[in-house]
């Protein structure tokens, strides 16, 4: 008869072991993921990881790719072509609120594999845009140097971090910033304000662009 060991071993996939490392990555962070850890965790050792994934990144960019599917992040089916960008940027900050733990390494991504789909979606709604040439591929960067920025220093070292910004933010006297830095809850919600406020405005300038009719 086998033993309980035995029948509590998962089989193991790609998309199993990628499940687990997204949850052991949420709960311990990206730094303490090694293969032999989450052997551990899965019962099973590292060297059965080792079939699936070469290394650690190739792991963690597998997690990430199902941190996107569990969090729905994806371009809208409707909308204006403006709105359907919003939609995708605003999926990829809640997916980033809720596994705050990946905010960080979307700075550092080895490979984009798991983003292509999302990279050519995005491009392909600022062509709707009535962008070209130049222009759209540095209209394309901005957006996403602003939500992966964003979204790493706004939800990297959550909720700690919280604290530490509104301490920091209160040295400076300033009694408008005293008032709306009350406590710890209101930096989330000045975060949120600022973020739509600039999303707002950098697709303004993308649409100013479009209608200027310069493609450099």
């Amino acid at each position: 008869m086998a033993s309980d060991r035995t029948r509590q071993r998962p089989v193991l996939t790609r998309e199993v072991i990628a499940d687990q490392a997204l949850a052991f990555i949420d709960e311990h962070g990206l730094e303490a993921l090694t293969l032999t850890a989450l052997g551990r965790v899965m019962n099973c050792h590292g060297t059965a990881i080792y079939r699936h994934f070469r290394d650690k990144d190739e792991l963690v960019e597998a997690a990430l790719g199902r941190m996107y599917e569990v969090s729905g992040v994806g371009i809208p089916p409707k909308g204006t072509p403006r709105q359907r960008l919003m939609g995708l940027i605003r999926s990829l900050r809640r997916a980033f609120a809720q596994h705050p733990n990946f905010a960080l390494r979307n700075l550092t991504l080895h490979e984009e594999r798991e983003t292509a789909e999302l990279v050519a979606g995005a491009l392909a709604l600022l062509e709707e845009m009535g962008l070209k040439g130049r222009n759209l591929v540095v209209a394309y960067q901005m957006l996403e140097t602003y939500s992966i920025g964003t979204n790493a220093y706004d939800f990297a070292g959550t909720p700690e971090g919280w604290e530490v910004r509104r301490a920091s933010r209160r040295l400076v006297g300033h009694p408008d910033v005293d008032r709306v830095y009350r406590d710890v809850g209101t930096v989330a919600k000045v975060d949120e304000a600022a973020f739509e406020m600039g999303l707002e405005a950098l697709l303004d300038a993308c649409e100013r662009l479009a209608a200027s009719r310069s493609h450099r």
